[in-house]
């Protein structure tokens, strides 16, 4: 009768608390709930690395632009700036490097080409009326070559390079224009300067052209 009276107290059963992140939506659940509940999954890709994903050719890199090789350059160093670089990034990055010295080179060549035809526009002429060979470069005199035809032979007597073209070269410019010159109109030359005997001491294949000493 007073274990009806007093009832042993017992405790409550705990509620059964439902898994609802079946039941909800992933959207639902908060990022960390799913990074968690994703455990060992694969780290997101990271945006850099597509640059490995196509394999380029020469040819594919010849039609990039530079400005689309330097991105790409860039792309590629990073991601061998890390402590584990992906496979082929240092291959890459080695190949779009090459093609932008290529092409800085090819550029540079250009300019070089370009600037040498600005400067040295130059021009021959035979002064018959002083008798000498005249060399201008853009316009000015650099370079005459004073001579005399004499019998079908055309004596070389004093050759000078003007003040501001001096130690340039235009003394071999002039005699080979004064050679070939004399050589097309079916003369012989007598070569009696500095200039003259210097410049056949350089180029012996003009010595041919030389008058035989008369017997």
């Amino acid at each position: 009768m007073m274990n009806l009276l007093h009832p042993t107290q017992t405790a409550p059963l705990p509620a059964l608390v439902p898994d609802v992140s079946d039941a909800l939506p992933q959207d639902a659940l908060p990022q960390d709930a799913l990074s968690l509940a994703a455990g060992n999954a694969a780290p997101a890709r990271e945006p850099d690395s597509a640059v490995l994903d196509e394999a380029l050719s020469a040819d594919d890199l010849e039609a990039l632009s530079t400005r689309q090789l330097r991105i790409m350059a860039n792309q590629a160093y990073r991601l061998m700036d890390t402590n584990y670089p992906p496979y082929g990034a240092a291959d890459r990055y080695e190949m779009l490097v090459e093609e932008l010295e290529h092409r800085a080179h090819q550029a540079t060549e250009r300019g070089t080409a370009t600037q040498t035809r600005n400067r040295t526009r130059e021009a021959f002429r035979n002064n018959a009326l002083y008798c000498r060979f005249e060399l201008f470069i853009d316009g000015s005199l650099a370079a005459f070559l004073k001579y005399t035809i004499e019998g079908g032979q055309v004596v070389l007597l004093d050759g000078a390079e003007q003040p501001g073209f001096r130690d340039q070269g235009v003394d071999a410019i002039l005699m080979r224009h004064a050679v070939l010159n004399i050589h097309k109109r079916r003369l012989n030359l007598v070569p009696q300067c500095p200039m003259a005997f210097s410049f056949l001491a350089d180029n012996p294949e003009y010595r041919t052209l030389i008058a035989q000493p008369r017997q």
